[in-house]
């Protein structure tokens, strides 16, 4: 089973990347969903949507997933919630029909927002729907139950969309700053207090083997500073050029489970606790902690970087685009109930209809 956090990549607010333009990038590609017909999906505020549309959605989805994940990944079940789970085809095809809302109602507040396809956007739709279209066969066009106008509608409604979809992001303002997204990175010089057998099973240290543990760490601590000046009254050390290697240290005590680690500040104190993280966040840049001891054993920490530049600013970015996806998931909720209330996936969606296009 995958957990669904990792797949579910699909959960666009809008087509990130142009249905389109994948499209005309991949040519159909090699994997293609199978048409079996045409009719109408569902119906949203008075449009009906055609299976040749939405296939047009599915098909990039198809491309996308199978190209990272195999074909065989429409039989997995994914993970939805802590309790639940969920397979991933049925998952992917409601996905799809968001994803559709999602674009027409961005389309449908184009107007409230001023927004139109100015002449040389609407001249490049032309061009890209003729080039999509010309890699068209006969028998694909059968297949897809598509037409020229219908290629060149969901184009242009995809551009649309993204350019309500960004003005409606700037406006928002979305910021996260180093505080929310830091990341910071240490080594953990860790002296285990319990072995683990081949087994599996769990033996904690007697104490006469903790006492060994802790002179152990204490001689290896006591190599770090040297001859470094200590300040043990904030338990800190500065460090400078000919500072032993504390890798090196690891290697020479045989301590497998040592490492560098970067982690957030939840995720420090979840898995040392709250006074390890406070002391932890007590340390500065190149600074090593006193031996500190946990419920598994002893630690000698080196802070490499309370905020690790390059990994707070990918952890920003990662922030900022779920503060961007739940702003609006949350705009979408209500304008659904504005456009189209009644409409449900259950009730709405002809299943009959959507499920000639094949996974």
């Amino acid at each position: 089973m995958i957990h669904g956090k990792g797949m579910r990549k699909i959960r666009r607010i809008i087509c990130a990347v142009m249905v389109a333009a994948l499209f005309i990038v991949t040519g159909c590609g090699q994997t293609e969903a199978t048409v079996k017909g045409s009719d109408t999906v569902f119906t949203f505020n008075g449009e009906n949507i055609t299976l040749g549309e939405v296939y047009l959605y599915a098909n990039t989805v198809i491309q996308d997933y199978e190209s990272l994940y195999g074909s065989d990944i429409w039989g997995t079940d994914i993970s939805i919630s802590e309790d639940d789970t969920a397979n991933m085809e049925d998952v992917t095809r409601r996905d799809i029909i968001e994803d559709i809302i999602h674009v027409k109602m961005l389309v449908k507040k184009a107007p409230e927002y001023k927004v139109a396809l100015n002449e040389d956007e609407e001249a490049q739709v032309g061009k890209d729907t003729d080039s999509f279209y010309s890699k068209l066969t006969d028998e694909q066009l059968k297949q897809m139950q598509l037409s020229y106008e219908t290629v060149k509608e969901v184009m242009r409604e995809n551009l649309i969309a993204n350019k309500v979809y960004a003005l409606i992001i700037e406006d928002a303002n979305i910021e996260v700053s180093d505080e929310e997204a830091r990341e910071t990175t240490f080594y953990d010089l860790y002296f285990e207090c319990y072995a683990v057998a081949s087994s599996g099973d769990v033996t904690v240290f007697s104490e006469d083997e903790k006492a060994a543990q802790y002179e152990r760490a204490l001689q290896a601590y006591n190599t770090l500073i040297n001859p470094i000046e200590s300040n043990v009254n904030d338990g800190t050390s500065s460090t400078n050029s000919n500072s032993t290697n504390i890798e090196g240290l690891a290697e020479y005590y045989g301590l497998k489970n040592s490492s560098y680690y970067t982690m957030t500040p939840s995720e420090i104190e979840g898995i040392y606790g709250q006074d390890i993280s406070d002391s932890l966040y007590g340390l500065e840049d190149g600074s090593y902690s006193l031996v500190t001891e946990s419920e598994y054993g002893y630690h000698i920490f080196y802070m490499k970087a309370l905020t690790d530049r390059e990994a707070t600013d990918k952890h920003k970015q990662d922030i900022i685009k779920l503060k961007k996806n739940n702003f609006m998931e949350d705009l979408f909720v209500e304008w659904q109930d504005e456009i189209d209330s009644g409409f449900s996936y259950e009730k709405s969606v002809d299943f009959n209809v959507y499920k000639q296009i094949d996974f």
